[in-house]
């Protein structure tokens, strides 16, 4: 056991999590950069992240676009996404129900 375990356990903390805005790579915790939306994109997240089943907070409106990272799916900007197609939404909701 290394010794910041030691002394984790010494102090009882048996459990601990990043805030939302922070990261882990496996060795190094980051600061995520904060993006700024406009009101139309906060609200184009909501209902992405309700579509999803996701919880939507205004504190961390990135977290749907995490949550779509973590299912292989890149969004480069929203503009981008926003103006998919049908097809292409069709294709994304079965690539995400897969993973």
């Amino acid at each position: 056991m290394k010794s910041e375990e030691k002394l984790l356990k010494e102090m009882g903390v048996s459990f601990w999590s990043l805030k939302n805005n922070f990261s882990f790579d496996g060795q190094f915790v980051t600061k995520k950069e904060q993006k700024n939306f406009s009101k139309e994109d906060l609200k184009f997240l909501k209902s992405l992240s309700i579509s999803f089943g996701q919880g939507f907070t205004e504190i961390y409106p990135d977290r749907i676009i995490d949550f779509l990272s973590s299912k292989n799916i890149q969004v480069k900007t929203l503009d981008d996404f926003k103006n998919i197609t049908t097809e292409e939404k069709r294709k994304l909701l079965i690539n995400i129900e897969k993973n």
